[in-house]
């Protein structure tokens, strides 16, 4: 067998040497792929370092959003409440008797409730209309039109009591005053009906805003994970 001295004194099969050199041939397209890939990871590590950032603070950033809206969302619900809570309670009082039953509503309080209703909601059912969920937005409107209902009764109750059948203002003839009168009247009983029908539309509204601000405080704390797995 033909031999190679390699290093001076230790002899090397030629034909290990040969098959050396032709693995090495072979796998040369293997072994400079694998020597890419090595170089392509560790070039590629700032990068997936730098989207991993970034993702991070979009996280942190949407987690801020829905920080805002649910700071919001709550300063509504509760603003609503106070707005209109007392005055129904007060109407609930001068209309249902201790036994449940419906008194009518007399005209200076009739009046004075719906001086003390009048425009209360207007900043949130009209100025922010169309500004939250659509399922949310519906029942605000439904609100509003009971609420739009209760004041034209308030109203109907204490106005012939407030205006002239003939003066500067008014030439109401017989027949329309005694509609009048005959509304008037109606009016007064109808009163509790019409709030009981506001309170509804406002519980309903409550219990989908409450819904809401469990659903952001529920992404909130999924985001809180996500942030703290990335951290």
């Amino acid at each position: 067998m033909t031999a190679c001295i390699l290093h001076g004194s230790t002899p090397v099969p030629h034909d290990l040497l040969c098959g050396i050199g032709v693995a090495i041939y072979d796998f040369q397209t293997l072994i400079a792929g694998v020597l890419a890939i090595g170089a392509a990871y560790y070039a590629a590590r700032p990068v997936w370092r730098q989207l991993k950032d970034t993702n991070l603070q979009t996280r942190i950033q949407h987690r801020e959003t829905l920080m805002a809206l649910l700071r919001e969302a709550q300063d509504r619900l509760a603003r609503v409440r106070k707005s209109v809570a007392d005055p129904l309670m007060d109407l609930d009082r001068l209309t249902i008797d201790p036994a449940g039953h419906v008194e009518p509503l007399g005209a200076e309080d009739a009046f004075a409730i719906e001086q003390r209703l009048h425009g209360e909601l207007d900043w949130y059912l009209l100025g922010l209309r169309g500004t939250e969920e659509d399922s949310i937005e519906v029942l605000k409107a439904a609100l509003k039109i009971a609420m739009d209902d209760l004041l034209s009764t308030l109203n109907d109750v204490h106005w012939i009591e407030h205006n002239e059948q003939h003066d500067e203002d008014h030439d109401i003839s017989d027949a329309d005053w005694v509609v009048i009168r005959q509304r008037s009247e109606e009016a007064q009983t109808l009163a509790a009906v019409k709030g009981a029908t506001v309170r509804s539309a406002m519980r309903t509204l409550e219990d989908a805003q409450a819904k809401w601000i469990g659903d952001l405080r529920a992404r909130i704390a999924k985001l809180d994970l996500a942030i703290a797995a990335a951290t």
